[in-house]
């Protein structure tokens, strides 16, 4: 008898913790309902534009060979402004997983995602014209040295911002790739 009581008790327990488990669970999704257009990750582009309704983003139509579409992460917000960032992974040899190429679009000009890419250091800074947009290049490297460059320039109403560990040729032939 004493066996049972146990069994049952034990089974008791574990059945409230599932349902407090999932309780929790369905609390912490609260704040996502209430306010859907804060910064978070979505699945794909059409996840993303119905839930926020930003209609256009612009992506590169040229990956340089070691890239891969689609982009690894898309993270979108619409509050306190509309802003989008891609993230693109690198295939090949010990680059597999690795974040590779960032592609920010923000109605902010002082919008920073960090992330997994960040130069921590400008060694050189150049105004270029991007198919008659005036842009801005630089190259510079992070904090474990590696070499990135980054070229940002105005669409519009939208700062756009491509950031990857690319030679500023390659860089810029991707950007252009984005303007038609």
């Amino acid at each position: 008898m004493s066996v049972k009581r146990t069994a049952f008790g034990f089974l008791a327990f574990a059945a409230g913790l599932a349902l407090l488990v999932i309780a929790l669970k369905a609390l912490n999704r609260l704040p996502l309902i209430a306010q859907n257009d804060l910064m978070r990750r979505y699945g794909d582009f059409e996840e993303m534009r119905t839930s926020l309704g930003i209609r256009e983003v612009l992506v590169p139509s040229y990956f340089p060979e070691d890239f891969r579409w689609p982009p690894t992460e898309i993270l979108a917000q619409g509050k306190p402004y509309p802003a989008v960032v891609m993230e693109f992974g690198r295939s090949g040899e010990g680059k597999s997983g690795e974040v590779g190429m960032m592609i920010c679009q923000a109605a902010a000009d002082g919008f920073s995602p960090g992330g997994p890419l960040e130069i921590s250091s400008v060694r050189e800074r150049a105004a270029y014209r991007l198919k008659g947009r005036a842009a801005i290049l630089e190259v510079g490297s992070g904090r474990n040295g590696e070499r990135y460059s980054r070229i940002s320039w105005r669409e519009k109403d939208v700062r756009i911002t491509v950031l990857a560990r690319l030679t500023p040729l390659e860089l810029m032939k991707v950007a252009e790739s984005m303007l038609r």
